[in-house]
């Protein structure tokens, strides 16, 4: 009977973990529209000398205007300098709050 839990799923589901991910939260300045923006640590980020580096054009659904943001990190993958244009950088908690 373990056999088939195994292999059909049975039991208690798993969360998911996203080990790959790093999420960043933007509001559009023209409409206020907050976005979840998540960037792949292995196919997003490109390789600098003091760490890495991802460019991103960003858009909501609301308005449609383009917000470009660059986001330097280290070797650790923590944020070392972050620009962005066309919108602000929010918390998590504030995007949860909007939903």
């Amino acid at each position: 009977m373990g056999f088939l839990k195994k292999l059909f799923g049975g039991g208690e589901p798993k969360e998911y973990v996203d080990k790959y991910g790093i999420y960043f939260y933007v509001r559009c300045d023209n409409c206020g529209t907050i976005v979840k923006v998540r960037a792949d640590r292995q196919h997003d980020l490109n390789s600098t000398d003091d760490g890495y580096e991802w460019h991103k054009t960003i858009v909501d659904n609301r308005c449609f205007r383009r917000m470009e943001t660059v986001v330097h990190f280290d070797r650790s993958y923590n944020v070392t300098n972050a620009e962005l244009s066309g919108g602000t950088y929010v918390t998590e908690a504030e995007f949860n709050s909007g939903q």
